[in-house]
Parts: structure tokens; sequence; C-alpha cells
């Protein structure tokens, strides 16, 4: 059976964004690594229209039942429970999405998440795709994180892509050049995608 991710975010955000950031990294990361996630990542929305400063916490999940039980239990946790008040974080919504294909590391100063409506992709169709992406992105990123939306509000069934970079400026150098290739434009032409909207992070954590 063919191993199945799950990724969860919460946008928050915060009154005292320094003490959220000394927090995470002395301990928060690590009670969402020990109630079992595979990663954590923690994004600030710099370039995201009205959400823009907004913390995106996303933790990838080996099963659905771990990627729903987990979050309440850490909710419940008295020292999570401190840490997050001591920052003042508000928790704005929560999502679940699939994750469909990787490619690349999840790792970088620079995270875009690009949002397209398509027709639903088999498998093996998204993971030609993830092919095709990669080979075009891969100068300006190192790694891109394809999902859709499960329980995500206005993002259910779309398509988010998550793309890792140590430079902005390349990684849109590379999107901007993959976007006018005749090949990519025919691709999403048969699959009727479409750009929804974009949002640009800075990683903190």
């Amino acid at each position: 059976m063919e191993k199945v991710a799950y990724l969860s975010g919460v946008v928050v955000r915060v009154s005292d964004q320094d003490k959220f950031e000394e927090d995470w990294s002395s301990s928060s990361r690590q009670m969402f690594l020990d109630s079992g996630a595979t990663s954590v990542r923690v994004a600030q929305n710099v370039m995201g229209g009205d959400q823009a400063g907004e913390i995106n916490i996303a933790c990838t999940w080996d099963s659905l039942d771990l990627a729903l039980r987990a979050p309440g239990d850490l909710r419940k946790n008295p020292e999570m429970i401190a840490t997050m008040q001591a920052s003042g974080v508000q928790t704005l919504r929560r999502s679940l999405m699939l994750v469909d294909a990787e490619r690349g590391v999840q790792e970088g100063e620079f995270l875009s998440m690009l949002v397209t409506s398509a027709d639903q992709a088999d498998p093996a169709t998204m993971e030609a795709n993830a092919d095709a992406f990669w080979t075009h992105m891969e100068s300006g990123a190192n790694g891109i994180m394809w999902c859709r939306g499960l329980a995500a509000g206005p993002l259910n069934g779309l398509y988010i892509a998550l793309t890792a970079s140590d430079s902005a400026d390349a990684l849109m150098a590379a999107s901007a050049a993959m976007f006018a290739d005749a090949s990519v434009q025919q691709m999403m032409a048969e699959q009727n995608a479409q750009m929804v909207g974009r949002a640009m992070m800075r990683v903190i954590g």
C-alpha cells in the first residue's frame, strides 16, 4: 500500500513575535515533534493581501488519525498553553491537506504557497506533473510539496504547491520561466488548471 501523508496547518496571529520565536525554538517545536509530527515548519505571510503578517504552523503526519488527534492533545498540554499565552497567540483557522507529491527538500528561508484549481488527477498523473514542474523549478528551489485541501475551508479541493528556496528572486525567476514554457501551458490547459492565488512567506522556525 502506498504511503500517505497529511499536512495540517494552523494559522495564528501573535502579540509578541519575538517571544513566540524564542519559545518556538526552545520548546514548542519539539512538543509538536514529540506528538508524532514527522516535520514542522513555521512561516510568516509577508506578501499575501489581508493575510499578511499571519503565522502558519505546518506539520506533516503519517496518518489521518494522528493528524486529527495530536493537535487537540497539544492544545490541552499545560506547557503548550502557557507558551501560547506568553506570546499572545490567537488562532485564526485550521486546515487539513493530503500530500500528493514531493520533490527535493522542504528547507529554505523563503516559501511560496501557490493555489490552483484543476481537474482531480490520479496518482500517476500527479507524479508525472510533479516531475515536469520540478524539472523547471529545481534551478530556483530546494523542494516542492504538492497538497490538496481536504478540510480546509475555501481551499477544499484546490491544489497547493509549497515551494521552499534560499532565494525568493531565484524562486520567482524559475516560476516565471516554468509558466512561460509551452509544454507546461499545454499540460495545465489539458487539466483545466487555473491559478487562484499566491502568498510569499519567510520561514521563522
